[in-house]
């Protein structure tokens, strides 16, 4: 699935175009092939994955999350990728 990932850290907030996928406890972020994007290729284990948090703010959710001294943040703009991270998610 594609989507919009708001990166916070301590110099500021990025924003990447990536493709969320899941494989063997951890979540990976990807620039998705053939794009001209930033470049970005993260993988995330879900264990230390901290302060998962759901949102929802004039019909808009939301969901976001600490891991590596960085918050993700990730707005459902239709593509409902907030309930499948919140599916995959449920154990933290």
């Amino acid at each position: 699935m594609n989507s919009v990932v708001e990166i916070t850290d301590m110099l500021g907030v990025d924003y990447y175009y990536v493709s969320v996928s899941f494989e063997r406890n951890a979540l990976l972020l990807e620039k998705p092939r053939g794009l001209f994007a930033k470049n970005i290729k993260s993988r995330i284990k879900l264990s230390e994955i901290k302060d998962v948090s759901v949102m929802n703010q004039q019909g808009v959710d939301t969901l976001s999350f600490f891991y590596d001294r960085n918050w993700y943040t990730f707005i459902d703009y239709g593509n409902h990728i907030v309930s499948s991270l919140k599916r995959n998610l449920m154990f933290i």
